[in-house]
């Protein structure tokens, strides 16, 4: 998975200590005595994958990591086969991904539309309730088009974090994958427990269970405290696997846990299947002089080419990687990336190191994870490509993961999954992860964290749509929605999950003739009163200034200026000092962080912090169903009728489903301090005016409403996965 900060890869940890809070879901069964409400009738065998027969070692298999590619028994020979597929999480909205709430009939309909997708294979990342294991046994036993499974094996992270020795971690990973491969063949029978799956699994999925990735993105912390902990254990020669003679003791971890995984499957049920380990480009053995965290981000290596099989393993191994276009920073900065041109004349640094990585293996290579999200927020930008860790709209998506798919495809890869299938609110993201509610993020959709943003499935708010499509039309508002009038202004609110919604009605003027300032006050603890030559009601910690099409903005108070107080000794551009004074009248740009300042090793070039606008506001039309659709939409107007919506993170809310914002941070000296409030207070006035502000307010939730929808980047990547297929 990608990084949560910039200068260290962190693993993500998975909290599960909320009940769970969607109601909508129906009780699922544990095992596969019922499925849709039917019984499970005896099958003929004609609907399930053939199985070759391996004389030499007595054991099964439908698949092969050979010659390059993965194989696929037809029944009488092994066929290349090229793997296009998604990986598919556990988040779904209100719930954490631990409380694994996903219902067996909506797994069976994304298999349906995975595979609508021409994808032939998904990927899951650790054991799932057996309502996953159920649907997709289902879904193979009435579709022509099969799914292959590709499963994981996760790692304890806080055994890791405490130790930070892979061998401490060995005995219970084994225990996983044991425990995985007993519920892949229908034999597993899980107690009860926090945070993971569990339950009685019937169904033996087996035959499309296409291989393993065990494991997890290990960083230069864990693969050096390993090395230095186990000086002696310098190689490992298994009944399946064996390693060179000198390799790194983590090198001999990883094929001692690639080896039982092996032995228990062979020796419980006499099947056999190809294997991986998963790996990332901060951890590949290719030199990267140009990276300035070359003490992270280049300084370890893991290359499954140092392990070998014996005769009685053929069923292969193969190399996984998770591949993104915008970070480590030597895929935008490495100077043979950055020369190399592609078939049509452009820089593709993204191929050239794909071309790069091909050069160091023999074995079969995965692109594991390919993928960028369309949060409206950015973490990471490519220059040369635009393939952003953000900010992108769908189509823009679609685009990019069909370049880089092609360009998997053309490097000699044996397939690519794109990460991810489905959106996942409960995620967090190295430059917005310290303003929000760690505990509270699954129950409301923080659009300006990229990590929550990378499905080709959205689950947007609304049990049926938005409840406000942006498009200056007065269609989605009432008499109900108005919080004040005055002579010649009205103006309405509303929210959802996502955003707070304003909409603004003139009696005299059009809104693209009028200068418009929209007050809010969230906290009493910070704000000023004075906006240029406007004056208000209140102290007020925002200002929404909508001025035409390209210039609207939305300001915070300087003293609430988070940005500025997290990164006041890294960019010199900001005057933090002035802004630490409560009694100040001024409002600052609302800015993300995509960089701290760093040095390229290669030519002592040092480039300072790097941010962006996120406070610049977008017109457009937000509606799925329109020509025009923009998902980064943020307002738009006809006449005199204006719309906006505005990310609940752009207003330091910590939680909206509790209505906690940001406290004081100066006083408290750090983020996270979160403060309760019971309303806000919106105003509207046209610039130089005085203005009179409304209170908005809203009940606490713990459920959410919301529905699906597929992006239109799952419609150019159907399209991409058919001519690949």
């Amino acid at each position: 998975m990608r990084k949560l900060t910039v200068f260290s890869a962190l693993v993500f940890i998975f909290l599960c200590s909320c009940s769970m809070p969607w109601e909508k879901a129906t009780e699922i069964p544990m095992g596969n005595e019922t499925h849709f409400g039917t019984e499970t009738e005896s099958l003929p065998d004609a609907w399930k994958q053939p199985l070759y027969h391996d004389t030499y070692s007595g054991s099964d298999m439908a698949f092969k990591a050979e010659d390059g590619c993965f194989k696929i028994y037809n029944g009488s020979e092994f066929v290349r086969t090229y793997l296009n597929g998604v990986n598919v999480g556990s988040g779904y909205p209100g719930s954490f991904p631990g409380e694994l709430a996903v219902p067996e009939s909506v797994y069976f309909d994304w298999f349906e539309d995975i595979s609508k997708m021409n994808c032939n294979t998904i990927r899951i990342y650790t054991t799932m309730m057996p309502a996953f294991y159920n649907a997709l046994y289902e879904y193979n036993r009435v579709s022509d088009d099969k799914l292959y499974l590709i499963m994981g094996v996760w790692y304890d992270e806080d055994m890791i974090e405490a130790s930070g020795d892979a061998f401490d971690v060995l005995e219970d990973a084994v225990a996983e994958a044991k425990e995985q491969i007993d519920i892949i063949h229908g034999k597993g029978s899980v107690e009860k427990r926090v945070g993971k799956a569990y339950g009685v699994y019937n169904c033996d999925i087996s035959e499309y269970v296409l291989g393993w990735i065990l494991g997890i993105e290990s960083d230069a912390y864990f693969i050096k405290t390993t090395n230095m902990r186990n000086p002696d254990k310098t190689c490992y020669k298994g009944n399946y696997l064996y390693t060179d003679d000198e390799v790194q003791p983590f090198d001999a971890f990883l094929c001692e846990f690639g080896d039982r995984v092996v032995s228990y499957e062979l020796q419980e049920y006499k099947m056999q299947r190809p294997l991986s380990w998963a790996n990332w480009q901060t951890a590949d053995e290719l030199s990267h002089p140009g990276e300035p965290l070359y003490d992270i981000e280049d300084a370890v290596e893991m290359n499954v080419e140092r392990f070998h099989l014996r005769e009685s393993f053929s069923a292969g191994i193969f190399a996984s990687y998770h591949v993104y276009p915008y970070y480590p920073e030597y895929m935008i900065l490495q100077q043979d990336y950055v020369d190399y041109r592609d078939e049509n004349g452009e820089i593709d640094t993204y191929e050239a190191y794909l071309k790069d990585l091909m050069s160091i293996h023999n074995i079969p290579v995965l692109i594991a994870e390919f993928g960028v999200p369309t949060s409206r927020g950015c973490t990471h930008v490519n220059p040369y490509s635009g393939y952003n860790q953000g900010a992108l709209d769908e189509k823009q998506q679609g685009e990019a993961l069909k370049h880089m798919a092609e360009d998997i495809h053309e490097c000699g890869c044996a397939g690519g999954l794109v990460f991810a299938w489905q959106d996942e609110w409960f995620k967090r993201t190295w430059n917005t992860m310290d303003y929000s509610d760690a505990g509270r993020r699954p129950f409301w959709s923080d659009i300006q964290t990229s990590e929550q943003s990378f499905g080709l499935l959205a689950f947007d708010p609304g049990e049926n749509g938005f409840i406000v499509n942006i498009d200056g039309e007065k269609d989605d508002w009432t008499e109900e929605d108005v919080i004040y009038e005055e002579e010649d202004i009205r103006l309405s609110a509303k929210h959802d999950e996502r955003y707070l919604y304003l909409a603004v009605q003139l009696e005299k003027e059009g809104i693209a003739a009028a200068h418009l300032y929209l007050p809010i006050d969230v906290t009493p603890l910070s704000g000023s009163s004075v906006y240029g030559s406007s004056v208000f009601d209140r102290d007020v910690d925002f200002v929404i200034d909508i001025d035409g099409a390209s210039n609207s903005h939305i300001y915070n108070h300087s003293y609430y200026d988070r940005y500025a107080f997290m990164y006041r000794y890294m960019d010199d551009r900001l005057e933090w000092k002035k802004y630490r004074e409560e009694d100040n009248d001024i409002f600052t740009p609302i800015y993300l962080c995509l960089n701290k300042p760093f040095t390229i090793p290669t030519t002592g070039e040092e480039r300072g912090a790097e941010r962006y606008e996120t406070g610049k506001l977008k017109k457009g039309i937000s509606d799925p169903a329109s020509e025009g659709y923009d998902p980064l939409t943020d307002f738009n107007f006809t006449g005199k009728f204006l719309e906006i919506r505005i990310p609940w993170a752009l207003l330091n809310f910590r939680d909206p489903s509790t209505k906690t914002v940001e406290g004081d941070f100066w006083s408290n000296k750090r983020l996270g301090v979160g403060e309760k409030i019971e309303a806000i207070y919106i105003g509207c006035v046209k610039a130089g005016d005085r203005s009179v502000s409304a209170e908005y307010t809203w009940d606490d939730w713990n459920s959410v409403r919301f529905h699906e929808r597929l992006k239109e980047s799952y419609y150019i990547m159907q399209e991409c996965f058919g001519e690949l297929k």
